[in-house]
């Protein structure tokens, strides 16, 4: 199975869901800042992680695409690993999205629909808080409010078809 996910065909056709065309803040520090300050809700583990010493922002090559893929477009027909999603993804073509263009990417979607939660496809080990434990971020709007929090990120976290992901488009 792995010589043919090796060499399949790319199946996965994704159009540009959003591009961000630049960085505009500091460091995650400071963008997370200017978020709290105008309403969105960050959660206490965004804010734990980018303050952690080895959170750095390696360089982005401006502009981003980024695009929407289901698990289910990957291929899954039933729950699987996001190490296997992850895999797909990669021999799909797609790449995974730097942490910083994620937090940021919240100033980018107040368009988003209630009870919505968007996940963003990073590396693992990008979005360590200091408990030692791998997230991933994800968008949300409930309560009139718009939210950028967690979810785990380990390599056996079970996701299923209907799930999405953000990814970069190359």
């Amino acid at each position: 199975m792995y010589h043919h996910q090796l060499y399949m065909e790319k199946t996965v056709r994704l159009d540009i869901w959003k591009t961000l065309d630049s960085f505009n803040f500091h460091n995650c520090i400071q963008c997370t800042e200017v978020l709290i300050s105008n309403d969105y809700r960050v959660s206490e583990w965004i804010i734990d992680i980018v303050r952690q010493p080895y959170f750095s922002s390696d360089p982005i090559n401006y502009p981003v695409n980024l695009g929407r893929v289901s698990v289910s477009s990957l291929g899954f027909e039933k729950q699987t690993t996001l190490e296997q999603i992850y895999n797909n993804m990669i021999s799909e073509g797609l790449e995974l999205v730097p942490p910083e263009v994620a937090i940021n990417c919240r100033f980018y979607y107040d368009e988003q629909p209630v009870g919505e939660w968007l996940r963003f496809a990073t590396p693992m080990d990008a979005m360590i808080d200091s408990d030692g434990v791998q997230h991933l971020p994800k968008l949300g709007k409930a309560l009139g409010l718009y939210f950028i929090e967690t979810y785990w990120s380990y390599k056996d976290a079970v996701f299923h078809p209907h799930n999405e992901f953000v990814v970069v488009i190359p």
